[in-house]
């Protein structure tokens, strides 16, 4: 009799195996489409990337017609993960200093595994020069000593260069193995449609990323306590040892205008990190974050490629205005 059962039961299951697919399943593939798919893309949970961030789909673009002048630009409530607005956010774009995000998250990734300390002292072999005019650089020459500290507020503040490239060689040896570092953590992050060649987002044709990307990679930014201090700070001593021995104080502004008066944040907000860039190849870019304080939602903006100044923030303050 039991034998009779276990029969009739593995019958029934072979069944239903069979009739409503829980073995392999067989597909029509000959209308399937093409794609090219790397073999080792970055693996997410169950839910995707969907859990994570606000997703859109390629070309398209919500309550844009304010920001066709633009390169792209996005709003996202991170709250609730909408999209507020899209204008060619998976267009490829160059990030000038908006590059710094991600050299900011690979330096303070440093300080927090305890590999790098805010408290060395960096003593300069020369003086780091660009082959561009008019490079927003430090003073730091050949000969000077300064602190991780003070080279990454001022890189993140100020937006200098130079100390871009020299927290690139303290913490991987060399700016190329620092480089490799980015593009690595890029992609670990989900953003695939970048590529950094330098730390500092000075042009160079093979250096893009997009407008989703950035709001992937600022969004790890966001993540650490030590980004938002040195983002809210509105002035900083940059100091350091000249060549001579002598200690050295310049105040230093942020290159964000909401922060320096030079224009004014929209009322009923509260803004958080952020960084700027420019260039003629980028335009003029800002990326931040900000809170609706009746609300507490928070937000990530990209205005990127502006004709100027005045029209980034413009751009900047009506996307803001716009937070619902």
């Amino acid at each position: 009799m039991k034998i009779k059962l276990f029969l009739f039961v593995s019958l029934i299951v072979l069944s239903i195996t069979v009739f409503c697919g829980c073995g392999q399943k067989k597909y029509d593939t000959k209308n399937q489409l093409t794609l090219g798919v790397a073999s080792d893309m970055p693996s997410y949970n169950d839910c995707g990337m969907s859990q994570a961030f606000a997703v859109i789909e390629d070309n398209k673009n919500i309550n844009d017609s304010s920001y066709r002048s633009t390169s792209s630009t996005l709003l996202v409530n991170t709250t609730s993960k909408e999209i507020v607005t899209a204008y060619n956010v998976h267009k490829k774009i160059y990030p000038a200093s908006m590059t710094k995000v991600m050299t900011g998250i690979i330096v303070i990734d440093s300080i927090e595994q305890g590999k790098l300390s805010l408290d060395k002292v960096v003593r300069l072999d020369k003086t780091v020069t660009f082959d561009e005019w008019n490079v927003m650089a430090s003073d730091l020459t050949g000969g000077c000593q300064v602190t991780v500290k003070n080279l990454l507020y001022s890189l993140l503040i100020r937006s200098y260069n130079d100390c871009a490239i020299l927290l690139a060689k303290e913490v991987a040896g060399s700016e190329s193995a620092f480089v490799d570092m980015m593009n690595e953590k890029a992609y670990e992050l989900g953003a695939v449609n970048t590529h950094f060649e330098n730390p500092h987002g000075l042009h160079s044709d093979d250096h893009y990323t997009t407008a989703y990307d950035l709001y992937i990679i600022f969004s790890e930014f966001i993540k650490h306590d030590l980004a938002y201090i040195i983002d809210s700070i509105s002035l900083y001593d940059f100091t350091y040892i000249d060549e001579n021995g002598t200690e050295q104080i310049k105040q230093i502004q942020p290159t964000n205008g909401f922060l320096s008066d030079e224009y004014k944040l929209p009322d009923g907000f509260s803004l958080g990190s952020w960084k700027s860039g420019t260039t003629d190849q980028a335009g003029n870019c800002l990326i931040v974050e900000f809170v609706k304080d009746s609300t507490g939602d928070k937000y990530i903006a990209v205005v990127a490629g502006a004709e100027d100044r005045a029209s980034l923030y413009q751009d900047m303050t009506n996307l803001i205005n716009s937070a619902k």
